[in-house]
């Protein structure tokens, strides 16, 4: 494949310049493209401008002929075109401008009014409002995405969407897959804050392109690129619990290739048990985490390349002064590297084609007490998407086909659950976008699975604009995905349970349907916007997780109705200059049928609300305050002989956390604190003064099982 996109990038470039055309690029001295240079023929009624990136394409009669350039505040050029050859031209100034600072203000959290998607971004900002470590806590100031610890001795922190598990959700890095398979305990700890330029939030099943696996949503992380990040970046982090964590970030921002090397250490290895229940608060962590990006790009053509190493050990457990002490140990080690290459074909307007791939070895080995798991994952995947239009531009078809390749070597105590998954897609998906501002996107996709068969996933998304500040959406889609019933569910290790795995489960499908309302106004002369959203999930099959029973973790076939309910209300508005608030309320109800009784999910809380508020002083934000309210209501707690009063159900609580930044002209230092509150789960750990015995369960986690956190940090900008 490596060599049939290079040698059709080679026949491409015969016929980039076709003799008339003339393509290239306007810069300033030192390098930076000029946005709007006017490009002419001398004598000629012939035109053009540069665009964002200073390139340009003029049609012009015939070669050789003689272009002038001019920009404001910059000397006029005229020049020579005997060939084809992509130009560079490069003007000086000719007036001394003096510096002008203009201020802005843009909003760190955006609600896309023209994507066909219920799409919400989350920017770099909005990450600098919380200490943000890794991905698991990027989203504290967020209402759509929850994120819970999985149990009280690992450390590790799961997320749910619309209700559901995680793994329900496609979590990818510039829309290749991230975050599945063994990575699904733990991943979201393995993406520090600091390297994501911005994420995005999609409700619903979203598009057909980007997988078969997108039951609630997806989430979308964006890297920094070369051209728009800093030179050097350094951010520092430690807490009161010891844990230190340094990032550290480089590009290289000129040549044919631009880099991004990113690096990021986290150790901690201090003895904190404030609950005094002689097991570990955080388990010690050393972690090493480097990727290194490469992108080259020319008018026909794009290749980014991107390769990853982490190595990640974790020991968390009973304190050592403990004879004979209960002990976890988690070690991972992931090599990754993925590439996204894609032809521009700059004279046939709509139309391209990108190839998109991954590849990933990831060794685990998880030890909880007497448990052993050992596993690995090897995994390739391949994505060719091509685009065209039909008729008009307004008539846009993408199509493509993609293979996904698995394989698994798992070993749980003496058994091995060895397999491989080969799963080959088609897809096609058409989008049309009227005058009357209403846009309809209709995509269908059929998959087949090595051992599970074939599955067709049809989605259909519309959009409708009544006024340039509203926009109504509808969607309903189909998702399917191949269950990894231990490496998804390993927080259970945390237990005495024993794991009983029905034979032949099945691949999990679902129906999801969504409805979207969105509005932005004016309200005393500032700018404020509404939100509401209702989605349903229906799953025609799932793989149970059963912890009713608390001596056993079952998986089995869903035998009758499991659905997920999930309504939405966010508000924002500008109080006043430069003080933002956000509202959310959200209510989640989620039922499965265990062993034929329909029962709500287990520890999944039925209301949950945010209030955030964001301030920062004038000129430049020298100061910023920022302070989110969580309410997390009620949920369902599953039979267990330990809990005090047979509780089962689960008291409601208040999390706070706040941060306080100070920032320079090439530094920010910045103060913050979690759960300032303090609340934490009575008794987290059930059984833990025998944690060998029958009664032992630190997996049932429905509050914080650590207190309160303070935390400081430095972040180094060099341009």
């Amino acid at each position: 494949m490596k060599y049939i996109v290079l040698i059709a990038f080679q026949i491409s470039a015969l016929f980039i310049y076709a003799q008339g055309n003339i393509n290239g690029k306007i810069n300033d001295q030192n390098g930076l493209p000029l946005v709007g240079a006017n490009i002419v023929v001398e004598n000629k009624t012939i035109g053009t401008t540069s665009d964002v990136n200073g390139k340009f394409k003029l049609e012009v009669d015939k070669l050789p002929a003689n272009i002038k350039v001019t920009y404001i505040g910059f000397q006029p050029k005229t020049i020579e075109v005997e060939n084809q050859s992509f130009l560079t031209i490069f003007l000086s100034e000719s007036v001394d401008i003096k510096e002008v600072i203009v201020e802005s203000k843009v909003n760190t959290t955006e609600l896309s009014m023209v994507n066909s998607l219920q799409v919400q971004e989350i920017s770099s900002k909005e990450l600098q409002k919380a200490a943000c470590c890794n991905l698991s806590e990027s989203f504290e100031t967020n209402a759509t995405v929850d994120v819970s610890f999985t149990d009280a001795v690992s450390g590790a922190k799961q997320i749910k969407m619309l209700g559901l598990d995680g793994i329900y959700t496609q979590i990818t890095q510039e829309n290749v897959p991230l975050i599945r398979g063994l990575s699904s305990a733990y991943g979201l700890t393995y993406v520090p804050g600091t390297w994501i330029e911005s994420i995005q939030i999609i409700k619903g099943a979203g598009s057909v392109i980007n997988g078969f696996e997108s039951f609630a949503g997806q989430i979308n992380l964006e890297y920094f690129k070369p051209e728009n990040t800093d030179k050097i970046y350094w951010n520092f982090y430690t807490n009161s619990e010891s844990k230190f964590e340094n990032n550290l970030q480089f590009a290289k921002k000129t040549g044919k290739w631009t880099s991004n090397l990113f690096t990021s250490v986290n150790y901690h290895t201090k003895e904190v048990d404030e609950n005094e229940n002689g097991f570990l608060d955080m388990p010690h962590i050393k972690s090493v985490n480097v990727l290194n990006r490469w992108l080259t790009e020319t008018e026909s053509y794009r290749i980014n390349l991107v390769g990853r190493v982490l190595v990640d050990e974790r020991e968390g457990g009973q304190i050592r002064s403990i004879s004979n002490p209960y002990k976890v140990l988690i070690d991972n080690t992931l090599l990754e590297f993925n590439s996204k290459s894609g032809l521009k074909m700059p004279y046939k307007t709509g139309k391209s084609i990108g190839l998109q791939s991954a590849f990933r070895r990831h060794n685990q080995a998880i030890k909880f007490g007497f448990t052993d798991y050992n596993s690995l994952q090897e995994s390739a995947y391949l994505n060719l998407i091509g685009q065209t239009f039909i008729s008009k531009i307004d008539h846009l078809l993408k199509y493509g086909i993609s293979y996904y390749a698995d394989r698994y070597t798992e070993n749980y105590e003496t058994t091995n659950f060895d397999r491989v998954d080969l799963t080959t897609g088609i897809f096609t998906e058409y989008s049309y976008t009227s005058p009357s501002e209403l846009t309809i996107v209709a995509g269908i996709r059929g998959d087949y699975h090595n051992t599970q068969g074939f599955e067709y996933l049809p989605r259909l998304n519309l959009k409708y604009n009544p006024s340039d500040q509203t926009v109504v959406r509808l969607s309903v889609g189909k998702a399917m995905r191949v269950a990894n019933p231990i490496a998804e569910n390993t927080s259970y290790f945390a237990s005495s349970r024993e794991f009983e795995i029905q034979d032949s489960l099945g691949v999990e499908v679902a129906w999801n349907y969504g409805v979207n309302f969105t509005h932005c106004f004016k309200l005393f002369e500032r700018e404020g916007s509404f939100n509401a959203d209702a989605y349903r999930t229906d799953f025609e099959n799932q793989v149970i997780v059963d912890i009713e029973d608390p001596t056993k973790l079952r998986f089995y076939n869903l035998d009758g109705e499991s659905y997920s309910n999930s309504i939405q209300f966010d508000f924002n508005y500008e109080l006043f200059d430069r003080f933002d608030v956000k509202l959310a309320y959200k209510i989640n109800q989620v039922y499965s049928t265990y062993d034929g009784e329909k029962m709500l999910a287990p520890l999944v809380p039925e209301n949950r609300a945010l209030v955030n508020f964001a301030y920062a002083t004038n000129h430049i934000n020298k100061w910023m305050f920022d302070a989110t309210w969580n309410y997390i209501g009620e949920s369902r707690i599953p039979y267990h002989p330990l809990i005090e009063d047979n509780k089962t159900v689960s008291d409601p609580f208040y999390v706070i956390n706040s941060q306080v930044t100070k920032k320079f002209k090439t530094y920010d230092v910045y103060l913050g604190g979690e759960n300032l509150l303090n609340y934490k789960q009575e008794n987290p750990i059930l059984g833990g003064d025998d944690p060998f015995g029958s009664n032992f369960d630190a997996s049932i986690i429905w509050a914080p099982a650590v207190g309160r956190l303070i935390y400081t940090g430095i972040r180094l900008k060099i341009n």
